[in-house]
């Protein structure tokens, strides 16, 4: 049943910890006095400005008060690279001459109405980060007729080019032959390639380039844009001229379906009794919340969207008759159903009427194999342990990888696809790109792994392997080069041991002194992984060992963090706080603001289901889906990022899992920018 009654209402709002409806109207914040100083004061032969910081000034509007830039401050004051802080003095660089930096490096927008940071950075081809580095005040919303300075780059004369598609299997070194250009050539007009190639993006060659007609391509065409993903499937993921020009509406209409069980609260409204707080009703009433946040967020942006929340669980009746309702039709997007009973139904319904649905909290992405307008928005454990081994396969290509489970039933195939993927990484990086006749050469640089100067992802067999190869027993004749070549490449990396049978004194025989021990731990119990963890950690004064673990670990309360740092444990997750974020900050502060409670994890993942897609949909209308590649490139290292599943008739799946660790007694995803790895 929809929410409708006023006094029931009112007592949901009550329990619910106050919720309440969204004002639409934003008063325009209050103007920050600068406190300007006149007095200028010499240090070291430099003169400068001191600046006492007031509250709610920011180094914007101090940078503009003193008409130098945010930068020129910056570079006078380190320590602001933690933030600017109430009562802090700081170094404002004095200039013998008017400082005309900033009108030259800048130039001004006014802001429409219904215009978005991610249409204005769009028109003047900048990303979203780069307009707030430049404007931190848009933070808080943008506002009609507001000015956004748009950071502006020295023009540079087009260079005339031809463009071409890559084929799969062409390198930059074939490229460069059947082009009669040279690979230099090729790297530099593609700096963004960072030397590596992929099927089916699109290259600039050099205009001399003997480029055939038919191959070369208009850029002026519309044409699709293909990625080769995780899974090496190659989907189609957005249309070009759809997302130049999408079809927009003036109001958008989105269903919350989310399990409030209202039929549970009818005895307490009618007894005046408090509602317990472990009541089924409050389950997702963070997730809730946070989805109201979300929408007042996208709001202050100028999007114009409806909200309707219906009281949706596992009850199929219940599904059927919300779907039954004819303004259901009318939805443009649905959140929701959160249980596989119901969303089933409300995936079939939604592709009938061309609506997209997410599921917010199911992880089993053979659901995505029925409906292609399903979006999964927590990633699956087998998509978060491919993750893992690329990212092992990456960092750790030629330690000492142990993989430890305990043979559980259930998840023998999981741990199998793993192995094997792992194996292949492994393989792939001690594949040497190159080969030592090359260069000596000219000298090449792949994958990390400096030979000479240049780039290139030319892979050749290392020469020095044939000399060592050893043919395995009852096959000592004489390999060819291709023969020991896929030796390497199939030959098993990764040692394997089983817990319950070898126990860590075991695992311990097949550690090495002299390379990281790297132990993926595939298992989970908090007894067995609290043991396993403090036995290890006796070991780390001896080994260098490092330590991977799965997502129930961090539901252990029992692991002492010391323990943890000692073997550098690392854990996989489907979700990630970062609190030292910006953006993270400024939710939790209005979540305690607005509810008098502190967010939890439904909270995080409410906001940031509802951001995306709200932001999504006002950008791109209902047919964003069109433009997943436009909207995976925003964000940061940890942003949400959907791929198809498999082919177009599959849905899609939030790739983003994260890998955290203990550093210092804190949580960090090794992805992040500020994280150092050992």
């Amino acid at each position: 049943m929809r929410i409708q009654n006023l006094f029931l209402l009112r007592f949901i709002l009550l329990f619910l910890l106050g919720l309440t409806i969204y004002d639409n109207i934003h008063a325009d914040d209050p103007p920050v006095i600068i406190n300007r100083s006149h007095e200028v004061h010499e240090v070291g032969g430099k003169k400068y400005y001191f600046h006492a910081v007031l509250k709610g000034q920011t180094l914007f509007s101090i940078a503009r008060a003193y008409g130098v830039t945010v930068e020129d401050i910056k570079a006078e004051n380190p320590e602001l690279e933690h933030g600017l802080r109430y009562d802090q003095l700081i170094k404002i660089p004095y200039f013998e001459e008017p400082h005309e930096k900033e009108k030259e490096d800048y130039i001004e927008h006014k802001v429409r109405r219904r215009e978005t940071l991610f249409g204005i950075s769009q028109e003047y081809d900048v990303s979203v980060e780069e307009l707030l580095k430049h404007n931190p005040e848009a933070r808080k919303g943008l506002q009609v007729n507001q000015v956004i300075r748009i950071p502006v780059e020295p023009e540079v004369e087009e260079v005339k080019h031809k463009t071409y598609e890559v084929s799969a299997g062409e390198t930059f070194y074939s490229l460069s032959r059947k082009f009669d250009v040279s690979v230099e050539d090729i790297i530099n007009m593609n700096p963004e390639l960072e030397g590596v190639l992929k099927a089916g993006e699109t290259i600039k060659l050099p205009y001399h380039a003997k480029l055939d007609p038919a191959e070369e391509i208009d850029e002026k065409k519309p044409v699709y844009v293909y990625e080769e993903d995780i899974v090496k499937h190659e989907v189609e993921l957005w249309d070009r001229s759809y997302c130049q020009e999408p079809d927009l509406k003036e109001q958008y209409n989105v269903a919350l379906l989310i399990p409030l069980f209202l039929e549970d609260l009818e005895e307490y409204y009618e007894n005046d009794e408090p509602l317990p707080v472990n009541h089924r009703s409050l389950t997702f009433l963070e997730f809730y919340e946070g989805v109201l946040i979300a929408l007042d967020s996208v709001k202050q942006f100028g999007a114009n969207i409806n909200l309707h929340v219906y009281d949706v669980c596992q009850d199929t009746t219940k599904a059927r008759e919300v779907l039954n309702k004819p303004e259901f039709r009318e939805m443009d997007f649905i959140i929701g159903s959160f249980f596989s009973e119901t969303l089933s139904l409300v995936a079939e319904f939604a592709e009938r009427h061309g609506i997209s649905v997410v599921s917010p909290f199911l992880q089993d992405a053979s659901q995505l194999s029925f409906y292609s307008n399903v979006f999964q928005f927590t990633p699956s454990l087998t998509t978060q342990l491919e993750d893992l081994a690329d990212y092992i396969a990456y960092k750790y290509p030629t330690q000492n990888i142990i993989l430890v489970h305990n043979n559980q039933p259930g998840v023998a195939n999981i741990i199998s696809d793993f192995n094997n993927r792992l194996n292949k990484q492994i393989g792939e990086k001690r594949y040497f790109a190159d080969s030592l006749n090359l260069a000596r050469v000219n000298g090449y640089y792949f994958d990390e792994s400096l030979v000479g100067e240049r780039a290139t992802n030319v892979r050749v067999f290392n020469d020095s392997l044939l000399h060592y190869f050893q043919p395995p027993a009852g096959r000592q004749h004489e390999y060819s080069r291709d023969e020991i070549i896929q030796y390497y490449l199939q030959r098993r990396n990764i040692e394997e041991a089983v817990l319950m049978e070898d126990s860590v004194s075991g695992i311990r025989e097949r550690f090495s002194e002299n390379r990281i021990n790297v132990l993926v731990s595939l298992f989970g119990g908090e007894p067995a992984v609290s043991n396993y963890i403090r036995e290890l950690s006796l070991l780390s004064d001896t080994f260098d060992i490092t330590v991977f673990g799965v997502p129930q670990w961090r539901n252990y309360r029992n692991l002492e963090i010391d323990h943890l740092q000692d073997v550098n444990a690392h854990i996989i997750s489907p979700d990630f706080v970062d609190y030292s974020d910006r953006n993270v900050q400024d939710f939790v502060k209005t979540y305690r603001d607005k509810y008098n409670n502190e967010p939890g994890t439904y909270a995080f993942k409410g906001v940031e289901t509802g951001f995306y897609f709200m932001n999504a949909l006002m950008t791109y209308g209902r047919e964003f889906y069109k433009c997943i590649h436009q909207l995976n490139q925003q964000g940061d290292y940890n942003s949400i990022k959907f791929r198809k599943t498999a082919g177009k008739n599959f849905g899609w799946e939030n790739t983003r899992a994260t890998i955290y660790t203990y550093d210092n007694y804190r949580i960090i995803d090794i992805r992040s920018p500020v994280f150092v790895d050992r």
